[in-house]
């Protein structure tokens, strides 16, 4: 479909977003999208990310809605799409399915991001840009294992941790059980987003 120039389809377990013009300067993202959480509810955000940066964001259509089932997905997109180089990272346990992509394949990532989520495995010395993004209203994540995780980044990571953010904003899927309340608007929450890819 095409939606103010920007056409999604679905190909090859994927959900691609381009925008009308590609700007060869900009990275393509590649998205895990967090457990059980319908991939589609990334669209609207991250449609917003891909027309302000103009590059193709593909979003992980994973079995079960569970990327940990999935984690060499990225792999895939890169080699199907032929990606000289790409942004890999997504929302709660995708940002932990990406992070363990990173992991065992830091040649092909030029960076990783992290939403509402952590590392649980030591990607120390990865080379490109590492950013985290975490919603002080957050309560879903567990807060000691974050902070703990955080021994797993690199020493130059950038963390943000954003007032009035909580898990469940990242997408738009509504209120996740036990979440606190975001204060911000989905047109601040893109801010937030897109923010990561304009180091």
């Amino acid at each position: 479909m095409n939606v103010d120039n920007l056409n999604i389809i679905e190909e090859n377990n994927l959900l691609i977003i381009t925008p009308g013009r590609i700007d060869p300067g900009h990275i393509p993202i590649i998205y895990y999208p967090g457990g059980l959480v319908s991939p589609e509810a990334y669209l609207y955000k991250m449609g917003h990310v891909a027309l302000r940066l103009q590059t193709t964001v593909y979003i992980i259509k994973a079995p079960f809605n569970a990327a940990i089932f999935n984690v060499s997905a990225a792999g895939r997109v890169i080699e199907d799409y032929g990606l000289q180089e790409a942004w890999v990272g997504g929302h709660s346990l995708g940002g932990i399915s990406a992070c363990r992509f990173a992991a065992g394949n830091s040649e092909k990532v030029y960076g990783l991001f992290l939403y509402g989520s952590y590392c649980d495995q030591s990607i120390k010395n990865f080379e490109g840009p590492v950013i985290s993004v975490m919603g002080i209203n957050d309560q879903i994540i567990n807060w000691d294992n974050y902070r703990k995780a955080q021994e797993n980044l690199p020493p130059d990571k950038i963390i943000l941790e954003i007032d009035g953010l909580n898990h469940s904003a990242f997408g738009n899927y509504g209120l996740q059980d036990g979440d606190g309340k975001s204060t911000l608007s989905n047109e601040e929450v893109v801010e937030i987003i897109a923010a990561v890819f304009e180091e």
